[in-house]
């Protein structure tokens, strides 16, 4: 593989994971405007916000980590375990 071949793959691989975030904030951006409970400053102090894949309520200490959460801990991971593996 000469320097041309290396740069057109490392170009690719770029590509690819830039792409990826974008459509990845931009479904966390759309699961915000499908969701009526979150607005642009998250979670206020003893606001309730219900998991979009359980219903069951979303953890306060979450909430307080990452005031846009709009899954629980649980599904957040099981998604996130799904995105991974395919």
């Amino acid at each position: 593989m000469d320097e041309i071949d290396h740069a057109q793959q490392h170009e690719a691989m770029h590509r690819e994971i830039a792409l990826r975030e974008h459509f990845r904030r931009r479904d966390n951006y759309s699961e915000r405007g499908r969701n009526p409970g979150l607005h642009p400053k998250g979670a206020g102090p003893g606001e309730r916000r219900i998991c979009r894949d359980c219903g069951e309520e979303i953890q306060p200490a979450r909430l307080a980590a990452m005031p846009f959460a709009v899954r629980c801990i649980e599904c957040q991971g099981i998604k996130e375990r799904r995105e991974r593996h395919g």
